[in-house]
């Protein structure tokens, strides 16, 4: 590679990290404004949860844990929170009495409706004149970057180019 081409990729990879913080801003805002219009008291935290929840069905909490990637204190505490707002049931695990199995309540499954509505006409907005075909890049894109294997950058290596190619 030379070194026009390596700059040239570096600085495209600085753009894609650019976009990706103003995505995580506005997805952390999108967060807290459909938390609060579930309850005000309830967390991001806790609405990611609920989500997570609908997406997974009855689970043990450890799989809520395991989905959002949060500490299990933190995630405890929500959970007993949704419990008590009446959106999440909790109960023993009859074949784990250690473990907690957690499902939506119907009104856990109704304060979710109006919000899932609402992310896909956002999300259809977004995409309004971008053809199938660019809908369906994106979609892949998306889907090689989510399923790429990062180890080298959770091994600390130095090298940000790694793995990838100029084509």
């Amino acid at each position: 590679m030379t070194d026009a081409t390596t700059a040239d990729l570096a600085a495209a990879v600085g753009e894609i990290e650019a976009q990706f913080t103003r995505m995580a801003a506005a997805s952390r805002r999108r967060l807290r404004e459909h938390a609060s219009s579930v309850h005000p008291d309830l967390t991001p935290l806790g609405f990611a949860l609920l989500t997570a929840a609908q997406r997974l069905g009855r689970c043990p909490q450890g799989a809520l844990v395991h989905r959002v990637q949060a500490d299990k204190g933190a995630v405890s505490r929500a959970v007993a929170q949704l419990e008590q707002l009446g959106l999440i049931s909790r109960e023993a695990d009859p074949d784990d009495r250690r473990s907690q199995l957690l499902e939506l309540t119907p009104a856990g499954t109704a304060a979710l409706a109006g919000i899932d509505t609402r992310a896909r006409e956002l999300l259809h907005g977004q995409l309004e004149g971008w053809t199938l075909t660019e809908v369906q890049q994106l979609r892949d894109l998306l889907t090689r970057l989510n399923d790429a294997d990062l180890t080298h950058l959770e091994a600390g290596s130095e090298d940000s180019g790694a793995g990838v190619s100029v084509a």
